[in-house]
């Protein structure tokens, strides 16, 4: 490929270091690269430093936790972005569209990792693995009691039939559960994709896979939690913005729910006693934003970032999380 212009800026945890050889130079042959390292959230102010020569920038959540006009609008010269994430929520897609800003993202790279990651803590959920841990180690009383569920014959609703949603149904059918889905925009063949309503009044399970909005409300408040089976578990491996988190607390103290899993940090605050005592009662679970974090994930993601920023330069966008303004 001929080497292009285009002045590509990358920020990373650790800078050129994130790559492998092999990457960094793929992009280097095609565009002027700056890499950069930020361990922490990005300031406005910084952010607008380092990406001031950028036509088109490669950034992470964990540098930059919001993209929106609040400091892209200094940035005239800024053509695309390509994000390492799938979920696009923190981003202002209107008004990069307004602008003319093409986004890229990585719709496909972490399938595989969040669908077991789900059936993982469904797995916990029901054969009270974290809590016999914590019994185990004596964080809790030694009488606590673990008693279990079996998966086998249970009824696992899935809310968002897309890839990470269809595998988990694939894997739930492998311990023997019946699949229901809703989504109003796709149906598997073999899932019956009913309502809303039905599915949350027959599944014991309900695991929810699909994106948040940007600056959306939850999905899932007090009248959805109380339309679902008494004594149902809800897992979460999305976003918490999905779900109210004062009424998953409320509906799990009053019996609606058996419990809650979700692979976000949950907001509970220092003051809500309700929700630390739901935890220790191993009826919250909580796993810190991970189910993406494997081996594997990282090799395809950085992988197809990669092929993204040298897609945006050569003229060939690709992963388009909306299609580019003519």
């Amino acid at each position: 490929m001929v080497k292009t212009s285009n002045q590509v800026t990358v920020i990373t945890a650790q800078g050129r270091n994130t790559f492998t050889e092999l990457q960094a130079s793929r992009l280097e042959a095609v565009a002027q690269v700056a890499f950069g390292s930020a361990m922490e959230p990005l300031g406005a102010d910084e952010i607008v430093s380092r990406l001031a020569d950028a036509d088109y920038a490669g950034l992470t959540p964990r540098s930059v936790q919001v993209i929106d006009g609040a400091w892209l609008e200094r940035l005239p010269k800024l053509k695309g972005i390509a994000v390492f994430a799938t979920g696009v929520d923190y981003i202002d897609m209107d008004y990069l569209h307004s602008k003319g800003i093409a986004l890229s993202h990585l719709p496909e790279y972490s399938t595989e990792s969040v669908a077991e990651h789900a059936l993982g803590l469904l797995l916990t959920m029901s054969r009270r693995i974290h809590l016999s841990q914590d019994r185990v180690r004596g964080r809790v009383p030694a009488g606590t009691s673990v008693l279990g569920w079996e998966l086998q014959g249970r009824t696992i609703g899935i809310v968002g039939l897309g890839r990470i949603g269809s595998r988990v149904a694939e894997l739930a059918r492998v311990f023997g559960m019946r699949v229901l889905g809703y989504d109003p925009k796709r149906s598997i063949e073999g899932i019956p994709n009913v309502s809303m309503e039905e599915l949350l009044a027959s599944s014991d399970v309900v695991s929810l896979h699909f994106p948040a909005q940007w600056q959306g409300s939850a999905a899932f408040g007090e009248q959805e939690l109380a339309k679902m089976k008494p004594g149902a578990t809800l897992i979460n491996v999305s976003r918490c913005a999905l779900v109210h988190p004062e009424a998953v607390v409320k509906a799990i103290d009053q019996g609606t729910l058996k419990g809650y899993a979700v692979d976000d940090i949950f907001p509970i605050g220092e003051s809500n006693e309700l929700a630390r005592k739901q935890i220790a009662e191993g009826r919250l679970l909580q796993t810190g934003h991970t189910a993406w974090y494997s081996q594997e994930v990282i090799r395809r993601g950085y992988d197809t970032w990669i092929d993204n920023l040298v897609g945006f330069v050569t003229g060939n966008p690709q992963n388009l999380a909306r299609p580019m303004k003519p």
